[in-house]
């Protein structure tokens, strides 16, 4: 097993590439080491789950791609992204408490499968999306790129991306967060989660991620996007293998692996 201090070394940074993820992947079939960790300060082709682009401007926020080789069997690799997601959410309110937020202030919140979000006066908004990815060799795991984009100090985004950075949360008369110093806490976060989870197994993920995640609560009424259709139903919470269990208005009980999680209205 890895010991710790391993992710980050060695540490790849592009002024601009097209996906973090994909330089990974290709230093991962090249042989490089468990830990490689590629950032960029932009993307041209970033992405999100689903096939979704991520927005990824110069500078301002954080794209990061992490290359992990898990002795895990594949049915557990997806449950990385509720460490990741853990992770993302400790760096997020250590960066808003260092900055004067208190503790039961914080408006962030996780969303499963793989997003943080904030509550704001114009409702939900996306702080931090991941995105995980394995490469097999046969039936087995080779290695695994944990994607991880955060919106760390940028001010402006599109109209038609819901999304927030951890400055604005701050006001928009906050200084300019460091991204480097963001990611290294990131990882700081993230190390001793992954370890845990491949020595211990998976049980402690699901509990720490299931009482974080106050969104997908046991009796919250859900809207999920699934890739055969839209289901709605009140949520049963998350399984053991992380799927979120959905008790569908026909009583019959569906559990999702994946689905883009809505609140309140039904999506169109």
């Amino acid at each position: 097993m890895p010991t710790l201090s391993q992710f980050g070394s060695p540490w790849l940074h592009h002024a601009s590439c097209g996906s973090t993820s994909d330089e990974a992947r290709a230093l991962g079939k090249a042989g490089k080491p468990h830990g490689t960790v590629v950032t960029a300060d932009a993307q041209t082709n970033g992405r999100g789950r689903q096939g979704r682009s991520w927005f990824s401007p110069p500078g301002d926020n954080l794209y990061l791609s992490l290359l992990l080789r898990p002795s895990l069997q594949p049915r557990d690799v997806p449950l990385l992204t509720l460490c990741a997601g853990l992770a993302v959410e400790s760096a997020a309110l250590d960066c808003l408490r260092s900055a004067g937020f208190a503790a039961s202030e914080s408006p962030l919140l996780l969303k499963w499968p793989n997003d943080l979000l904030a509550t704001t006066p114009d409702g939900l908004r996306k702080v931090s999306g991941i995105l995980t990815e394995m490469t097999l060799v046969g039936s087995r795991c080779d290695f695994v790129i944990v994607g991880i984009g955060v919106n760390v100090s940028g001010l402006h985004f599109p109209d038609d991306v819901p999304a927030i950075s951890l400055r604005k949360l701050l006001g928009s008369d906050a200084p300019p967060l460091p991204v480097h110093d963001f990611a290294l806490s990131l990882l700081d976060h993230f190390e001793p989660l992954y370890q845990r989870f491949v020595s211990d197994g998976s049980s402690w993920v699901i509990e720490a991620f299931s009482a974080r995640a106050h969104l997908t609560a046991p009796g919250r009424r859900l809207h999920v996007q699934t890739a055969s259709g839209k289901l709605s139903g009140d949520s049963l919470g998350i399984d053991h293998d992380g799927a979120l269990l959905l008790r569908r208005d026909d009583g019959y009980v569906e559990r999702l692996l994946s689905g883009d999680v809505s609140f309140g209205t039904p999506p169109l």
